[in-house]
């Protein structure tokens, strides 16, 4: 059900992040939705659902913007197999490592960006960038990512089998 959950979250924060977040700037950092919303997904789900998230938030922000096909997932990959691989090694994932993957996936995924932007052709001043671009972006990632993380645990809970939303008998008045 997770795979299926993705298309319209997904499509959601990329419609958000295109047309309403851009208001709320600062420098020309901005959060990243689909970021925040797959590394979320990504602390509490299996790798399969984890990538294909990854994919489908990547195509959706590519086809929003104007850079070209397939350049924010390789990023996005990165950052999904690198929780993955953390959360194996350490047994389960702790806020400072929450915190440190948001800093941590925020460079990583922008300079994936960065690099398959430069190399389609494109022109990017690094400085530039770094300065008003990735570290506000990185500040906005670190303010969001507790928002979209309960919203995403709370549909994952939601969906889930296994673990009950609520934990009132409704049967006894």
């Amino acid at each position: 059900m997770g795979i299926y959950l993705g298309i319209p979250i997904l499509a959601l924060a990329v419609v958000l992040q295109t047309t309403f977040i851009p208001q709320i700037r600062i420098f020309s950092g901005e959060p990243d939705l689909a970021f925040l919303i797959v590394l979320a997904w990504s602390v509490h789900s299996r790798l399969e659902q984890n990538v294909t998230w990854a994919f489908v938030g990547g195509i959706m922000q590519d086809l929003m913007s104007a850079a070209p096909l397939g350049t924010s997932i390789p990023g996005l990959l990165i950052v999904v197999f690198a929780m993955d691989y953390l959360k194996r090694q350490l047994y389960g994932v702790s806020l400072p490592l929450i915190i440190l993957m948001v800093l941590i996936g925020t460079v990583i995924a922008e300079l994936t960006f960065i690099v398959i932007i430069t190399l389609s052709g494109f022109r990017v001043q690094l400085v530039e960038t770094l300065t008003y671009v990735v570290l506000p972006t990185m500040g906005y990632n670190l303010l969001f990512f507790g928002p979209i993380y309960g919203f995403v645990r709370l549909i994952q809970r939601w969906f889930s089998r296994d673990e009950p939303v609520f934990t009132r008998d409704l049967t006894r008045g």
